[in-house]
């Protein structure tokens, strides 16, 4: 009894005396954390199933956003993760297609290619044409408002148009 209560006790005081080793508890908290609270994340994200009323650049920014992806990332498994939120008609394209995408930009363009909607940049164009700011609103967040119903609308929009709206 003595001898367990003095090697934990031992061993909780190396922890405490070895800044290396607290660093890396410390570090591999952190990293449960994050992959805790991308997880949540995840499972908030509604599923993709290529239905023409679906938002396509709401679902990549979501995903980019979770996954940190960017158009040169090669990790295989932000594919995986894509994957599972794809189902019926989008799931059996990403299934019949995943041997063509060799980076996030790979899938990113075809994805869009396939699923981008006319219909819903054009309503999305409308809601930014009837935009006002509210009596109460504050101006950050018209803006902000703003610059994403631009950036849905095009990604790449530069800031002069954007300024236009």
């Amino acid at each position: 009894m003595i001898t367990n209560s003095f090697s934990r006790l031992s061993s909780r005081s190396d922890c405490n005396n070895n800044p290396k080793l607290s660093l890396n508890t410390n570090i591999m908290t952190d990293q449960t954390l994050l992959a805790k609270a991308r997880k949540a994340r995840f499972d908030d994200l509604p599923n993709f199933s290529g239905h023409p009323s679906e938002d396509v650049e709401l679902f990549l920014k979501r995903i980019k956003n979770i996954t940190k992806a960017n158009d040169e990332s090669q990790n295989q498994e932000i594919l995986e993760i894509v994957r599972g939120k794809l189902t019926q008609s989008a799931g059996i394209w990403f299934d019949n297609n995943e041997h063509n995408f060799k980076k996030w930009s790979d899938f990113e363009i075809s994805f869009r290619n396939r699923y981008f909607s006319t219909m819903m940049v054009h309503k999305k164009f409308d809601t930014l044409k009837q935009r006002k700011q509210l009596h109460d609103e504050p101006v950050t967040s018209y803006f902000d408002d703003v610059v994403n119903l631009c950036n849905e609308i095009d990604p790449t929009m530069s800031e002069q148009i954007i300024i236009q709206h």
